[in-house]
């Protein structure tokens, strides 16, 4: 507690504030029994971490990770043995099976349930969405409304084309969980012009226009409203068209674009640098995701570049995820060594060695459409966008790490039909894990192809 003297009252005090402190890790014990006819793994060292999954229902098969639970996953993450307890050594006492136990220390433990999607935006949203992202961070009230992550969402939809109406690409947002939306007109953009991305950039909304090689940003009032729009085409450069942004911090925002450019704005108010002009690859970038010191961007002709210092130096992966050439269009960096990449073939590529070499994780379907999105929230929970040449639009997700990948009940309990998802966001910078992994926005293209639409997905928590 902060006291200060109470100015009413003579000897009293009253609290003012509180100090905050990082919270310790959180801790279990594990206990395991003895397997005759073996040497048992615990005995051992165990030097890496490693993480638990509890399974919770009941009426189904347990042992059945991805479909044997009804309630919650709860994820025990990253777990590290900080002592041991071998007991007696002796099964004589009390009848009991020779134990073991384990004391971990933990980076996290939280769960996740089953996600339950329904429209929205439906009356507001009437052309294809193309980008959608959560807007705020959790805070409980101090510095504005209450808000666990998911209230602030904004998307970004195509415009109706050159013809009539010819109606540009506009801004969608809803400051309630995407109960209520908002249409906002983006000042300036071409009638034919399509927005691509937008995202979050300190207290600016910043959505990308490849058509009119720029960007438009505008500053969010207190409560997450747009205000002023403005243009930036500084720095871009004829030709190399900005495509996708990936926000590292508010200081350092890269953009992918046509030709293999790649560019940086320090200031989002004043245009960006070049920081590679097409030397690491020509081909066409565009889509851009990092972690930490790791960056890559990925675009036409299976091409991956990857810069391991915050985008001072650029080079094409040693190997490509795709022998054949297709468009790399979805990207997630976990670290500097694993990236997860969607292609225009309809399957999905990992590595778990910074490009050196890649991995084809099968699904259901896989080679028979796109993927479009590939997210990953938390390092165990995972999203793609995956859509068939029929088209029917589905969301796999992982809650593993990217073990294992389902479609299905009961993580993704429904999930209504459409042509399309586009892009797939989840809440950030939450403190709790729980909110990220448990909520989903998706937005795209109707099963009709000519609307948009908006769905959100969340797992009941009482």
């Amino acid at each position: 507690p902060i006291w200060a003297p109470d100015p009413r009252r003579a000897g009293q005090y009253k609290i003012i504030g509180r100090t905050v402190k990082p919270p310790d890790l959180p801790t279990a014990d594990l206990t395991l029994y003895e397997r005759r006819g073996v040497i048992p793994f615990q005995l051992a060292k165990i030097g890496c971490q490693f993480n638990f999954y509890e399974v919770s229902g009941q009426c189904n098969d347990l042992s059945n990770f991805l479909s044997g639970w009804t309630d919650y996953v709860m994820i025990y993450s990253n777990a590290l043995v900080m002592d041991k307890d071998l007991g007696g050594r002796t099964a004589f006492a009390d009848d009991k099976a020779v134990e073991d136990k384990l004391s971990l220390k933990l980076a996290d433990i939280y769960p996740v349930g089953a996600l339950g999607f329904g429209e929205t935006a439906a009356a507001q949203v009437n052309r294809e969405v193309t980008d959608i992202v959560y807007g705020s961070t959790g805070q409980c009230g101090d510095c504005g409304p209450a808000d666990d992550g998911t209230q602030r969402i904004y998307a970004i939809t195509k415009s109706s084309g050159a013809g009539s109406p010819g109606l540009p690409g506009q801004l969608e947002y809803s400051l309630d969980g995407g109960i209520t939306w908002t249409p906002n007109d983006i000042t300036g953009i071409g009638s034919a012009s399509d927005p691509t991305a937008l995202d979050l950039v300190g207290s600016n909304l910043v959505v990308v226009v490849p058509a009119d090689t720029a960007y438009y940003y505008t500053p969010l009032d207190t409560l997450g409203r747009p205000t002023t729009w403005t243009k930036v085409t500084s720095g871009f450069v004829a030709g190399a068209a900005p495509q996708d942004l990936f926000v590292l911090t508010s200081r350092e925002v890269f953009f992918a674009g046509g030709s293999g450019y790649l560019y940086k704005a320090t200031d989002v108010t004043a245009g960006v640098t070049v920081l590679n002009a097409g030397a690491a690859t020509t081909s066409n970038l565009q889509r851009i995701h990092g972690q930490d010191e790791t960056l890559v961007a990925t675009g036409a002709n299976s091409t991956v570049v990857v810069s391991f210092n915050r985008g001072q130096t650029w080079a094409r992966t040693s190997a490509d995820p795709s022998a054949v050439a297709t468009n790399v269009q979805a990207v997630a960096v976990l670290d500097a060594n694993r990236f997860w990449v969607g292609l225009g073939l309809g399957r999905v590529m990992y590595t778990l060695n910074g490009g050196l070499t890649w991995n084809e994780k099968a699904f259901s379907g896989a080679g028979a459409g796109q993927v479009y999105d590939i997210v990953f929230p938390t390092d165990d929970v995972g999203y793609f966008a995956f859509a068939t040449n029929t088209p029917s639009a589905r969301l796999y997700a992982t809650i593993n790490g990217g073990a294992d990948w389902t479609n299905t009940a009961p993580r993704v309990l429904n999930l209504p039909t459409h042509n399309r998802t586009n892009r797939i966001a989840t809440p950030r910078g939450s403190s709790d894990p729980a909110t990220a992994a448990n909520n989903v926005a998706l937005g795209g293209l109707s099963g009709g192809g000519t609307d948009g639409v908006i769905y959100i997905g969340a797992a009941t928590r009482l």
